[in-house]
């Protein structure tokens, strides 16, 4: 039933105004009448699919709000619900109203994420809306699911749009954060150091708690040319602990040129950081970075970023000293509703002292879902391995560790407050090292909402 009604609406507009000329804006005739009946009557003569098919004709001859009405009236008699709801979402877009239509169409994939078409007019809906990072999002999925040749060119178009227009946008969140391990820190209450017993102060133990997370950012795009953007970017994060021992600030701000072509998007930018711990500055930084990212095909992206950092510790001059990067994403489409994505990332972090020197390699496959009911999921397992450059003289041993990480998220896209989206986040990570000390579990829930301008 989905695909035929989707079929019908995609019929050549030429044959269905052809259709339409017998059709007044006021009244239209039945197909096996042939008498003329008021338009308000045509429920009562006509069944609900007939009335959809004049109402279709309607639309396309630009007479939306008789359309609207017959739909409204039909609504609760006809056969497929999401075909009228479709046709709504229409008449929402062609009269402009861009805020209607999306929420047509959300409400739509909500109970059935997997309708391309719909997908396309959400997108399409958005972009009219100028909420170009939404539908960039629902454009890129809708590319996932194979297009025809006409129907992929101008999806393309219209993301070249939005990477061309795209200037000043801005978020801003807010969660509740129980936390098992808000200091990363050990379980154990002593520790040997130098071949010695100590006993850990209760700051140094394993903490739990509950948190107030507050974060927000703001990206400015004016172009520079044709092709030339200039990316700048600031984010605030601050999580609150009872107590303020291990309240965490960070502010970070980047800054640079951005150059694009119809698939590839090429940008420098400066970098840098400052955080506070426990109401102490506790580092910062500065340096820069390069991105390159590249639609390869319709449903491959593919990202890389190299950056270089010059880290100062404001409470131990033995961590100073510079931050190589690199970080490389694949994102690969499974349909209009899911994708995956993997990632791999190196940083060497040359400290001043031999024996805090390491190199992190990273790896990560992330799945992307919309489930239905109005939930979208992600869910995230990567391993980090850490192998340190020199043995720890307080442990005489050299620190390997071994991180699992599990992230997943939850999202309510169909409930809505004032623009703010619920969401959950819940990360587990266990840490594992060659040094007991350095030896952690961590569960961790977010709890909040947020939103994008």
């Amino acid at each position: 039933m989905r695909a035929g009604w989707l079929k019908r609406a995609a019929a050549p507009a030429a044959l269905v105004l052809a259709l339409c000329a017998s059709a007044a804006a006021e009244e239209a005739a039945p197909p096996a009448a042939g008498v003329s009946v008021p338009l308000e009557k045509l429920p009562e003569v006509m069944t609900p699919p007939e009335v959809i098919e004049v109402a279709k004709r309607l639309i396309l001859a630009g007479q939306t709000d008789p359309a609207r009405r017959l739909l409204e009236r039909i609504a609760p008699q006809a056969p497929d619900p999401v075909e009228v709801r479709f046709l709504l979402g229409t008449i929402a877009a062609a009269e402009k109203r861009y805020g209607d239509a999306v929420k047509i169409y959300r409400d739509i994939l909500t109970d059935k994420p997997g309708i391309t078409r719909v997908r396309l007019e959400l997108a399409r809906a958005l972009f009219l809306n100028e909420e170009d990072e939404a539908a960039e999002h629902h454009f890129h999925l809708a590319l996932s699911d194979q297009p025809p040749g006409p129907v992929a060119d101008n999806i393309k178009m219209f993301l070249d749009a939005i990477r061309a227009r795209k200037d000043f946008r801005w978020t801003v969140g807010f969660s509740v954060a129980p936390d098992t391990n808000i200091n990363v820190a050990p379980e154990d209450e002593r520790v040997d150091l130098f071949g010695l017993p100590f006993i850990l102060d209760e700051n140094a133990r394993q903490r739990s708690g509950v948190g107030v997370v507050v974060s927000g950012g703001a990206e400015y795009s004016p172009d520079l040319s044709q092709r030339t953007k200039l990316e700048s970017n600031v984010y605030v994060r601050h999580s609150e602990y009872k107590g303020g021992a291990f309240d965490d600030t960070l502010v970070s701000a980047g800054i640079g040129p951005s150059f694009r072509w119809s698939r590839t998007t090429i940008s420098a930018q400066a970098t840098g950081y400052y955080r506070w711990y426990g109401g102490d500055a506790y580092n910062r930084a500065l340096g820069g970075q390069v991105t390159w990212e590249q639609d390869i095909a319709r449903r491959w992206r593919a990202s890389a970023t190299i950056g270089y950092q010059q880290v100062d510790y404001l409470l131990n001059d033995q961590l100073d000293g510079p931050l190589y990067s690199f970080t490389a994403t694949v994102t690969y489409g499974l349909s209009s509703r899911s994708y995956l994505r993997g990632i791999f990332a190196v940083n060497y972090e040359r400290a001043d002292a031999l024996a805090l020197r390491n190199t992190e390699w990273r790896y990560g496959l992330g799945l992307y879902r919309e489930l239905g009911w109005g939930i979208i999921a992600y869910l995230q397992p990567e391993i980090t391995f850490n192998p340190y450059k020199g043995i720890q003289p307080a442990f005489n041993r050299r620190r390997n560790d071994t991180e699992l990480r599990v992230g997943l998220s939850l999202i309510k896209r169909d409930i809505n407050l004032w623009g703010f989206s619920p969401e959950l986040r819940y990360t587990f990570v266990k840490n594992h090292s060659s040094i007991d000390f350095y030896d952690y579990d961590r569960h961790r829930v977010e709890i909040g909402v947020s939103r994008k301008f």
